[in-house]
């Protein structure tokens, strides 16, 4: 009779552990609703959520997109009035991020999918982590300008004065960062690139979108481009192709941080593992950009990262130089 007491008893015991375990996970699923900022282009973005909130069906991604400066000075408005509003925040200038994390406005978080991504594509005190690599290099329009004639190399884009374009690196992320990478290069581009491009004619348009239009609709018939941009819009039939330049590409890895203060903190955490996943990498190759992982393949036609020939970027010298960079410019331009 005893027996038969203890063994109902541990039962019992292990049906309520079973439950309160099944409850457990329930509850460590994550939902509400998730604030994510971001520079990326729209169009991309938009199925990157609708891939995640199929993944989390408990969570809404409301999504506030801005050019990269544009928000970046969001951001700052927010931290001087008390309280950064996102929970995850996504963009393309690296040093934006340093300069976070200096300030003490971002969140540690160790992503378990992180152990798959190199070590230089992550903050080593966990704060950042790249969700994507792509390429700033030349694009051309191909009903324009044929493969063998398109300009190889920056110094060659040059050449092409009026008929150019590039974003101007005060309101583009990617360009900021181009602009830094061609002035730490300073033996074989930097400052004098900028004053032949100006003295050519070169066209400095406000942001990516813009010089992509100019380009796909003929304004332009090559442009400082980036490679998934392009590879997208030739996926839908744009006449355009992208090349690599023989003095290197400008390579970005483009972070994802939690904010200190995210209210929402464990679809954060589930957005980052989302992206950093291999699902996420994979799907992330569907849209022409190069995987952060080791293990999931580049999109058809384009190099891994490691057979990428880039330029050399010092993000901590770009971070401390932000200022006197931007003043630089606007004076050529």
């Amino acid at each position: 009779m005893r027996i038969e007491c203890i063994v109902r008893r541990l039962m019992v015991v292990c049906i309520a552990t079973v439950v309160l375990a099944g409850f457990g996970s329930v509850l460590a699923q994550p939902s509400g609703s998730l604030s994510f900022y971001t520079s990326m282009q729209v169009d991309v973005v938009e199925d990157i959520i609708t891939a995640f909130e199929a993944a989390h069906p408990g969570v809404t991604v409301e999504l506030l997109y801005s050019g990269s400066v544009e928000l970046e000075q969001r951001i700052y408005a927010e931290r001087d009035a008390g309280q950064i509003r996102a929970d995850v925040i996504w963009a393309a200038n690296p040093a934006f991020f340093l300069k976070l994390k200096d300030e003490g406005l971002l969140m540690a978080y160790e992503s378990p999918e992180a152990h798959a991504v190199p070590a230089g594509l992550k903050d080593e005190d966990h704060m950042f982590i790249a969700g994507r690599v792509f390429n700033m290099g030349i694009g051309y329009n191909t009903s324009m300008v044929s493969e063998a004639e398109a300009p190889k190399s920056w110094a060659e884009l040059l050449e092409w004065g009026s008929r150019a374009a590039m974003a101007s690196p005060l309101h583009s992320g990617t360009s900021f960062t181009a602009l830094g990478a061609f002035v730490q290069n300073d033996d074989i581009l930097g400052w004098e690139w900028f004053e032949q491009a100006r003295e050519n004619g070169m066209q400095v348009l406000r942001g990516t979108g813009d010089v992509t239009r100019g380009l796909t609709s003929g304004e332009f018939p090559v442009i400082k481009g980036i490679d998934y941009v392009l590879a997208n819009q030739a996926a839908e039939g744009a006449p355009v192709a992208f090349l690599f330049p023989e003095e290197g590409a400008v390579t970005v890895a483009s972070p994802l941080a939690i904010p200190a203060g995210a209210a929402n903190v464990a679809a954060a955490q589930a957005f980052i593992d989302y992206i950093i996943s291999q699902e996420g990498q994979e799907f992330m190759a569907t849209k022409f950009f190069i995987p952060v992982r080791t293990d999931v393949d580049p999109p058809a036609g384009l190099p891994t990262a490691d057979q990428i020939v880039s330029l050399e970027v010092d993000y901590d010298a770009l971070a401390a130089e932000d200022a006197e960079l931007r003043e630089r410019f606007s004076e050529l331009f």
